[in-house]
């Protein structure tokens, strides 16, 4: 936490004047914006909204630069401090701008909204018959910017990234893919279609592994392979049912980190499991999956590892999502089509064979007919 920079007035003995007033809500303040940072790790940016975003920029080449402009932003910083940015006036539009011509190898830039609390600026409209003629409100001060962008940049508490920049041969764009800091996975649209896939895929690997047990525990000879499915699908379904209430009730009021947190999780108990059966078996079983997925036991267990291992970043919530995603989506195919299968631990190989083996009967029978 920083230090304090304002201090308790002391009213005692004194005459009162505007600034004394000032500090003293400057004091306040500072004392509820640090206060309330300690609790927003990871937990800040954009608000949830009903409409399609609650951000709207907008670029704009004017001869020979192109300007930013913020034209909207409702969200909450990571040091506390609540932005609602909405349509303003020509004369109070929130910009910035960079050079179309530039020589820097830099190909992309973060938009930085920076707000100053304890800078205050007139709005509203002018009381002329005030005396002297007033402003009768005041806001805090916001400032755009373009940083070049960087991996793992930290910004200060009330310095919050909008945006990225790219640059190309036909000047500056914003990257539509890029997802800014936000509160909740119903915060933007694209957290929200990732919520909808992420319940779809879950509720589906969910299903396909009830089907997978029912059907091993069935099958009189049980296989090797077919034991160790056995053993991966009790502790996938297990952690599925710890998370299944909390998740259908509540996804949407999630944080992108909780998501992420949650999920990761999940490849954590599944790398967990292949640790209860022996490496023969283990290597057995992954090799069985790679006939029906194509991925690799070496790659298999690799995505499990850097899921888990990946650091995550509030600035990045798109890689993680991504990340995530293509796990779920992985499993969603493998378990699904092992779940459809005659019976567990059946080889695609001896399903070509039996399928080239029924039309060469049904070819020769179609023969004699026609003899």
């Amino acid at each position: 936490m920083d230090k304090f920079v304002h201090r308790q007035v002391n009213w005692g003995e004194m005459q009162v004047r505007a600034t004394h007033f000032i500090e003293m809500e400057n004091f306040l303040l500072e004392r509820i914006l640090q206060t309330a940072s300690v609790s927003h790790t990871n937990h800040y940016g954009l608000l949830p909204t009903n409409r399609e975003t609650a951000i709207e920029i907008q670029t704009m080449k004017i001869g020979e630069v192109t300007r930013v402009y913020l034209k909207s932003y409702n969200g909450i910083t990571s040091g506390g401090y609540l932005v609602r940015i909405q349509d303003s006036e020509e004369e109070d539009e929130l910009y910035c701008e960079l050079e179309n011509k530039t020589e820097t190898p830099q190909e992309a830039w973060d938009i930085v909204l920076t707000i100053d609390p304890f800078e205050r600026k007139p709005t509203n409209i002018l009381d002329i018959k005030a005396d002297p003629p007033r402003y009768a409100y005041v806001t805090a001060t916001y400032r755009l910017n373009t940083i070049p962008h960087k991996e793992n940049t930290i910004y200060p508490p009330n310095s919050i990234v909008v945006g990225l920049l790219r640059k190309n041969d036909y000047g500056y764009q914003l990257d539509g893919n890029y997802i800014p800091p936000a509160l909740t996975m119903s915060s933007h649209e694209s957290l929200k279609g990732y919520g909808y896939n992420f319940s779809e895929w879950i509720s589906s690997i969910e299903k396909a592994l009830q089907k997978i047990l029912e059907k091993i525990q069935a099958q009189p000879n049980r296989t090797s392979v077919a034991n160790s499915i056995l053993v991966l699908s009790k502790e996938m379904l297990r952690f599925l049912s710890t998370i299944n209430y909390h998740w259908k009730n509540n996804v949407k009021n999630l944080t992108p980190y909780q998501v992420t947190e949650i999920l990761s999780s999940f490849a954590a108990s599944m790398l967990t499991s292949l640790l209860f059966v022996s490496r023969k078996e283990k290597e057995e079983m992954l090799k069985y999956f790679h006939e029906w997925n194509g991925i690799t036991p070496s790659n298999f267990e690799q995505m499990l590892d850097e899921i888990i291992n990946k650091k995550y970043n509030h600035n990045q919530i798109n890689q993680s999502m991504v990340s995530v995603g293509n796990l779920l989506q992985m499993l969603n195919e493998l378990f699904v089509s092992l779940s459809q299968l005659e019976f567990v631990g059946q080889h695609r190989e001896s399903i070509v064979i039996s399928e080239r083996q029924a039309q060469t009967n049904t070819t020769s029978g179609s023969r004699w007919m026609v003899d």
